[in-house]
């Protein structure tokens, strides 16, 4: 498997080789000169690389010296392209010396190294390409949709079988989840066909859960006059599945012999079914089914078209079919499935408990299945490190069951050696090959984008648009087309949750998925295929040792690591990464030139590097020392010429260095620390800011009494997310006018506005916008207002507000009912003036409302008001003020309430308990009420 990961890396890398030289060829010609030729030959030669590699990446394994040579051109790869982006990188960099100095020595210098590299790697291309004739042979090509001859001698057993054949006292924490799934095919109020869908990654147990459904007794003793399972699995031929069905719901021979139209007595059933083609079979088990009750279990489906393509041999009808699908893919599972997702099931992993019952029935004698007092301990560590996963738990405990006896130093041996037991021990080879399959069903270019969550430590919550970021940075996703990288990540990210392979942790008010984690199983492969294939290097409690051949160019250092040994290699380094408060980074970065990506978010270990160095990475695009305590920026921040994002929010940083305005490619510039205090976030920003075109997104800049600085912020016109605080005094009437022309230039590309101010009512301003920003998707106002600006209502892409000492009327709520797209509402201290007052929502207002947050606000909600609202916070409520109507909230799930007075708890606790939806309840006492 790991071997198939590898040439599809490599196919990645020597795509993006013949990419940027075909560029240089195209914009760099003059300074290619002498070598054209060379170049040409190599993005040439590359196709039939690929091609190679493309056939022999779906194999499952390869022999011993493909397999080196395959990771041997994987280190060519990589080789080459850091020389490329090397030379690339300096000759932009030095343009303006070009123009001048053509034939200066510089100039020579770098032209004929480029020359020597561009040689070498041809050198090394026609190495492989002799290589890659002694190996490929026609016959070994891979067919679409077939085995090679290869593949055939490389069969193995699946160990997706052992679900079929679970014991009944293995089935833990399995009983609700099959009775509402045998409910469903039961129920006798629905009479059309429903498709249900269960839906979960490898090893969760969505088969074994389908197979206590399909055998229960009700259903095999004859309440259905039909019934079949079809394992669809990743390489599905179609035909053969409809064959199947036809198999097992007993189609006569007589049926088969109409709608093929061959009556020759000769041929027996299995040679008719031979000479059918697809559309004769869907037809024989339409013709079969129609007018039956039928049961279909559809296991693990991989993609809709599998779907798809047997779904239309299932009749419609009103008899109570039931199809049961599992599946690993959530668009799989949302195509497939019917009455508008409403017989959707997501199997989770298993409690630390029912995990800890489940491992002891596997391990231990009937009837009790008792842990011996002095293995307990061990025990419950070791099911801990299942984290749920039924697969892992029932064959550790495998494992541990056919020892001759329970040993305490064997138990804790396993412990201390987990992820080398899940790696090595054949016996625990299932755990791999299960979870493994969702890698093979990978699109090579998702590959590296999974492989990169090895860097994050164990239950870690990974930040979408973090990642996405770094994706980016690394080359690892680029623009597609007309598709721009950001949206190309996007897509990859969604598509890893959809795959089950991403578990989403934390939900963005529109419903986008903010963050997610690895399971911790699933982490285990990642990791092993990483070093396998030598993506990325951790640093963690154990010593690293790697081999001297093995080039570092991914490495992460979490929290309590024991470093790398003395003189490690680390110059082909491509990105660093740090977990972990007192984690020291690298500490001199003239010696990784190549780094792409710097991640020290959260390190306070940062006096220990030498920031001046920064100055030589030429390639650095992605800075991030956020949360660090930094207190300022060296001025060689500005020689990053190809810095795209940099992130120093969280830190005590006041101002940005005046080199700042060379970062010509800077496209996020994230600042400040926020919070209700102005005097935290102001951060003053040099003058010429307006040189960094590229910006989307700059906060939070403070532009204190600055004319010049609002005027320059309009020039960035590319700008999409924009924070900026007037300070903590009052702002002049030049200021005030400017804010009109700010707004009306970014109109057109502004989706997040910010603005901070204390004292001075900006309400006149904000009204005399001339052109609005009607395209923003978020909004926060954090000054007095006194009264809603009009256009506020003509926010019709609005999708969050955040209003904070406001200071506004009661009736100015009415400017934003009417804002259908707004989904999440924040309105913080001081928000209205009266607040003693109830702030009423009427009917119809904020008909997609899902997150309401009021502080300090007496509230009231009337019949029939936010029926999309899921999520409600109320915090600091005092003595004597009240909250009215929480009952009239029908889709509400969940209630936060953060208050001193015991009665007003008391009573949202009563009404939750009685709420008709039955919404958790999160009630604490407010230590500052």
């Amino acid at each position: 498997m790991e071997t198939a990961i590898a040439t599809k890396l490599v196919l990645f890398s020597f795509q993006s080789i013949a990419g940027k030289l075909g560029k240089m060829l195209e914009e760099e010609a003059a300074l290619l000169a002498g070598v054209e030729d060379d170049v040409r030959y190599i993005v040439a030669e590359h196709k039939s690389i690929t091609s190679f590699l493309t056939a022999i990446s779906s194999r499952r394994k390869l022999d011993v010296e493909l397999n080196n040579w395959s990771q041997e051109l994987s280190e060519v790869a990589y080789d080459a392209e850091d020389s490329i982006d090397e030379f690339d990188c300096r000759l932009r960099s030095t343009q303006g010396f070009f123009k001048y100095f053509l034939r200066s020595i510089k100039l020579l210098k770098d032209r004929h190294n480029i020359a020597s590299e561009i040689k070498k790697l041809k050198v090394q291309v026609e190495d492989i390409k002799r290589r890659h004739d002694r190996y490929f042979h026609p016959n070994e090509a891979t067919i679409s949709g077939t085995a090679t001859g290869l593949d055939m001698t490389d069969r193995y057993s699946d160990p997706r079988i052992i679900s079929h054949f679970v014991e009944k006292a293995q089935l833990v924490g399995i009983n609700h989840s099959r009775d509402k799934i045998t409910g469903w095919v039961m129920d006798g109020n629905c009479p059309q066909l429903t498709v249900i869908s269960l839906v979960g990654f490898g090893g969760l147990g969505k088969t074994t859960l389908a197979k206590t459904a399909y055998d229960d007794l009700i259903i095999v003793e004859g309440h259905f006059q039909s019934r079949a399972w079809i394992t669809v699995s990743q390489n599905y031929n179609i035909k053969e599945l409809l064959k199947k069905i036809i198999r097992q719901i007993s189609v006569n021979e007589k049926q088969i012999r109409d709608v093929s139209g061959c009556q020759d007595a000769r041929l027996n059933t299995e040679q008719l079914l031979n000479m059918m083609d697809e559309l004769q079979l869907v037809q024989t088990i339409r013709d079969h089914l129609h007018g039956k009750r039928y049961l279909l279990v559809l296991d693990d489906v991989w993609s809709i078209e599998a779907w798809e393509s047997l779904s239309i041999a299932l009749p419609q009808g009103i008899e109570g079919s039931r199809v049961i699908v599992t599946t690993r893919i959530e668009d799989v599972a949302y195509t497939s499935c019917s009455h508008n997702r409403q017989f959707i099931f997501k199997i989770s992993p298993l409690s630390p408990e029912k995990s800890w019952e489940l491992f002891c029935r596997k391990v231990f004698d009937a009837p009790d299945y008792n842990c011996p007092p002095e293995l307990e301990n061990i025990g419950r560590e070791i099911v801990q490190k299942c984290d749920g996963l039924p697969l892992a738990i029932v064959t550790i405990g495998g494992l541990l069951a056919s020892k001759p006896d329970n040993k305490f130093e064997e138990w804790k041996e396993l412990r201390d050696q987990f992820s080398l037991e899940i790696q090595t021990n054949k016996k625990l080879s299932k755990i791999d090959q299960i979870l493994g399959l969702s890698y093979n069903d990978l699109p090579y270019d998702l590959k590296p984008c999974f492989l990169f969550l090895g860097i994050f430590p164990e239950d870690y919550e990974i930040g979408r648009k973090r990642l996405m970021r770094r994706w980016i940075a690394e080359g690892i996703v680029s623009d597609v087309g007309c598709f721009p990288a950001e949206k190309v990540a996007e897509r990859c990210f969604n598509e890893l949750v959809s795959r089950s392979l991403v578990q989403p942790s934390k939900f963005n008010y529109n419903g986008t998925v903010k963050s997610g984690r690895v399971h911790d199983m699933m982490l285990e492969v990642i990791i092993s295929i990483s070093r396998k294939v030598n993506f990325a290097v951790l640093l963690n409690e154990h010593p690293t040792n790697l081999p001297q051949y093995q080039k570092i160019r991914r490495l992460s250092s979490h929290e309590g690591s024991s470093g790398l040994v003395p003189n490690t290699d680390l110059s082909h380094l491509r990105s660093f990464t740090s977990f972990g408060e007192d984690v020291p980074p690298l500490k001199d970065y003239r010696k990784h030139r190549l780094l792409r990506a710097i991640d020290l978010e959260g390190c306070t270990a940062v006096y220990h590097f030498h920031r001046k160095s920064f100055s030589k990475l030429f390639l650095l695009k992605y800075l991030s020392l956020r949360n660090t305590e930094l207190s300022e920026l060296p001025d060689s921040i500005g020689d990053l010429q190809n810095l795209e994002f940099l992130d120093i929010r969280g830190n005590a940083i006041k101002e940005l260095p005046n080199t700042i305005v060379k970062l010509q490619k800077l496209v996020y510039l994230l600042a400040g620390r926020f919070c209700r205090n102005p005097n935290f976030i102001n951060l003053k920003v040099p003058k010429e800011i307006r040189k960094l075109k590229g910006l989307r997104a700059f906060g939070t800049a403070s532009v204190d009494d600055n004319v010049q600085l609002l005027q320059e912020i309009g020039e960035l016109v590319n700008l999409e997310m924009l924070s900026i605080c007037f300070g903590d005094y009052d702002v002049s009437h030049g200021m005030l006018k400017e804010i009109n022309p700010l707004l009306s230039k970014l109109n057109g590309s502004l989706r997040s506005l910010t603005i901070i101010q204390s004292f001075v009512n900006l309400k006149k301003a904000l009204d005399e916008v001339a052109s609005p920003p009607l395209l923003l998707c978020k909004l926060h106002i954090q000054t007095i207002l006194g009264g809603l600006p009009g256009w506020f209502a003509s926010l019709k892409q609005v999708v969050k507000i955040t209003l904070c000492n406001t200071q506004l009327q009661l009736q100015d709520l009415q400017v934003l009912r009417n804002l259908h797209t707004l989904v999440k509402l924040v309105l913080e201290t001081r928000s209205f003036v009266r607040y003693e007052q109830d702030l009423v929502f009427d009917q119809r207002w904020f008909t997609n409302l899902k997150f309401l947050k009021i502080r300090r606000q007496c509230v009231s909600f009337g019949e029939g008001t936010l029926q999309s609202l899921e999520i409600l916070k109320m915090s600091f409520f005092f003595p004597g003020w009240s909250i009215k109507g929480i009952e009239h909230l029908h889709g509400l799930k969940e209630i936060h309430v953060d208050t001193s007075d015991m009665h007003i708890k008391e009573m949202v606790k009563n009404i939750a308990a009685n709420h008709s939806n039955r919404p958790k309840c999160f009630a604490i006492t407010n230590r500052f009420a």
